[in-house]
């Protein structure tokens, strides 16, 4: 009833009324800021949000006919500058001879947020999960190289033509080892121990890395007093 309507203006609980088919009759105050509209009355719900991941026109239909239990759906906004996310509550309600929608609203965006975080997090721990596999196979590869190429030097005296090939490929190969370190830290599946460190060659060192993170677009500078401890 609209009296009914007009007690619940003011109420906490943001309350839209709806047709069967989907379109805004009534909306109370609360309601009408998380939409971001002055009234919303004859706006169909579709077109102010995203449907939950199938037709809403299937969703208000399961909810007319009684289809299922009653389950919150996260919506998103539509035409917001920024990510704006709705949890809507869908309950039907017998009025007058007919059946009508009553759509609980609350905003979700925080909780939306944290579990694109979550999510985003679960995704950089199963790379460190990868990083850390493919850094141990690469170690016992260039555990094999480095070997070899010892004993090589070992045979090769400093006036042989191929030692200078052979002190390339052991410092490439330490340097090869040390960017799997850097992988192995990364994943936390190294052991850290605590020494003293030079900062301009521990930045030197990390500032190759990045460069090959960063992208052609972004440009990585390293600017530092010269004299660091």
């Amino acid at each position: 009833e609209a009296d009914t309507w007009s007690i619940i203006e003011d109420m906490p609980v943001p309350l839209l009324r709806l047709s069967a088919d989907g379109v805004i009759e009534v909306s109370n105050r609360p309601a009408r800021v998380i939409l971001g509209v002055e009234s919303g009355a004859g706006r169909r719900l579709s077109e102010l949000m995203e449907g939950p991941g199938r037709p809403m026109a299937d969703w208000l239909r399961d909810t007319v006919e009684g289809h299922g239990t009653v389950q919150p759906e996260i919506l998103q906004m539509r035409d917001k500058d920024k990510d704006v996310f709705v949890q809507v509550t869908l309950i039907p309600v017998r009025d007058g001879g007919k059946t009508v929608i009553i759509a609980v609203l609350q905003d979700a965006t925080k909780l939306k947020t944290l579990e694109l975080q979550f999510v985003q997090s679960q995704k950089m721990q199963a790379i460190g999960q990868l990083a850390g596999g493919v850094a141990h196979d690469f170690n016992n590869l260039l555990t094999a190289i480095s070997g070899h190429c010892d004993l090589l030097l070992m045979k090769y005296g400093v006036d042989d033509p191929n030692y200078p090939d052979l002190m390339q490929i052991s410092q490439n190969t330490n340097r090869a080892a040390a960017l799997v370190g850097q992988l192995l830290a990364y994943s936390r599946k190294q052991m850290l121990r605590l020494e003293i460190m030079s900062l301009r060659d521990m930045l030197s060192d990390v500032t190759h890395l990045l460069n090959r993170l960063v992208g052609e677009k972004v440009q990585l500078v390293l600017d530092h007093d010269p004299d660091l401890w």
